[in-house]
């Protein structure tokens, strides 16, 4: 339901911008460029396809913004489609899970984002933090069970601070780290349409309509269907042809050993 309820968001909002437009097309340019950030680069024949069967004859220009695109290009050449799906991506979820190994980008498009934000004067805000690298209880504060007295958490000092900011440029939190259940569930009605982090000490913390959530990982393998569905979700794709990235698969190979035993033996036997 969620994710339908994000299409309709984007539907809506093209309708409004183009309102001459057929419901037909738009429907089918709102599910095309929202489902595509998050599909892997094997599945996207598939994807197109059904799209085709829903849509035949439909073939639908993407959505641009001129100038924004200028700005990312100014920033850095070879990701700009990229930056534009995270930005519209961000633009109708408030939590977003940025996906993809090691070396796929992932904190390159953050950070030209984050850039192309500063270069058009939007005054972005960026804090990260790691969840792993703290308790619990220190992410999220703590009632002391004798005295009860409040410590207050890193997360939670985090999101208050931003949500004092008084302007309205896009303030990020960042967390840099594997999903774990442990601390992942408490962030549930953030997450969700609430966007409001309840304390133990009873405090209400909104999450103010400039601000998101960015969820840097490598997998989901650990995260529930209810925590996938809460967020958007943009996965890194560095492009293929790039020789640092295809070597740096290759060093962490099978294929590597092989061949390396392989020369080893025919070394010996020329000797």
């Amino acid at each position: 339901l969620r994710a339908i309820k994000s299409v309709l968001v984007v539907a809506g909002s093209l309708k409004r911008e183009d309102p001459e437009r057929a419901e037909d097309q738009v429907l089918m340019r709102a599910l095309r460029d929202f489902n595509v950030p998050k599909i892997v680069t094997d599945d996207m024949p598939v994807f197109m396809g059904l799209i085709g069967d829903l849509f035949p004859a439909l073939d639908v220009p993407r959505k641009v913004n001129p100038d924004f695109e200028k700005q990312v290009r100014n920033t850095i050449m070879n990701m700009c489609h990229q930056v534009v799906q995270l930005q519209e991506l961000l633009a109708v979820r408030h939590s977003v899970f940025v996906i993809g190994n090691a070396g796929t980008g992932k904190s390159q498009v953050l950070k030209s984002l984050y850039t192309t934000y500063k270069n058009i004067k939007l005054r972005p805000v960026w804090t990260d933090l790691n969840p792993k690298a703290v308790t619990n209880d220190e992410l999220f504060g703590i009632v002391h069970p004798a005295t009860r007295e409040w410590k207050d958490g890193l997360f939670s000092s985090i999101m208050r601070d931003l949500a004092n900011i008084t302007h309205d440029g896009p303030k990020w939190i960042v967390l840099d780290g594997d999903i774990d259940p442990m601390w992942i569930e408490s962030l549930n009605t953030v997450m969700d349409d609430n966007k409001v982090l309840t304390l133990a000490s009873n405090e209400r913390i909104p999450l103010k309509p400039s601000m998101r959530l960015i969820f840097e990982i490598s997998h989901l393998r650990t995260a529930t269907p209810a925590t996938v569905s809460r967020a958007g979700n943009y996965l890194a794709r560095f492009p293929e042809h790039n020789t640092l990235l295809k070597r740096f698969r290759y060093l962490q190979s099978p294929e590597r050993d092989v061949e390396e035993k392989e020369n080893s033996t025919c070394f010996c036997c020329f000797n």
